[in-house]
């Protein structure tokens, strides 16, 4: 009996979850007739978790996420395709943040944690953006002043697509430069050291 009395608030202290400030929390029922998304969305504060149960967290502060080349050598960054049909390698950033009002409906809707979330589904969204207005453009102009234009065009993209989901899209940014075919980079250069 003693032992039991002991084990209870171990098991009661390891069975409750915390929601850490800045956060929302979002309460999954594995089993019963229940089973699904809780609609009540958790703040911060310490929860009973129970053994048919999940909580994902989803952080409510801005969040900065870049797909290029990593100090441990993988890639996954972007290439696109110029009007000409030349290919242009990109190291992207994005900067978000959920809606907290929308965090039950962004669970239900992709059923992942943020981190998943932003991997696949926001990187998809990314990397069509970029292909649909890098299409329209010729490779000189993404080089020079069609840049800003082309990242413009994408950010309205991604907030008229994901706002309503509640992924609210703050900035989205080339890292570096282009990564353009180093001959196409030569004549480029060379084409502007005539101009001036």
């Amino acid at each position: 009996m003693k032992k039991l009395l002991i084990l209870f608030p171990v098991f009661f202290l390891f069975a409750c979850s915390k929601v850490p400030a800045g956060n929302a929390g979002v309460k999954v029922y594995l089993y019963g007739s229940n089973k699904g998304v809780d609609h009540e969305i958790l703040k911060p504060g310490k929860y009973w978790v129970g053994w048919n149960e999940d909580l994902f967290l989803f952080p409510l502060f801005q969040q900065n996420y870049t797909w290029g080349k990593h100090s441990n050598g993988s890639d996954d960054g972007f290439t696109f395709q110029t009007k000409e049909g030349m290919a242009v390698g990109a190291d992207v950033g994005i900067t978000y943040h959920i809606d907290p009002q929308m965090v039950g409906a962004l669970f239900q809707k992709y059923r992942n944690p943020i981190d998943e979330i932003t991997q696949k589904f926001l990187r998809n969204n990314v990397r069509d953006a970029i292909n649909r207005y890098g299409s329209q453009m010729a490779v000189e102009e993404t080089y020079g002043t069609g840049k800003a234009a082309l990242f413009d065009s994408v950010l309205f993209s991604l907030r008229r697509e994901l706002t309503p989901e509640g992924i609210v899209v703050d900035k989205v940014y080339l890292i570096g430069t282009f990564n353009l075919p180093d001959n196409v980079l030569a004549s480029l250069n060379a084409k502007i050291q005539a101009t001036q």
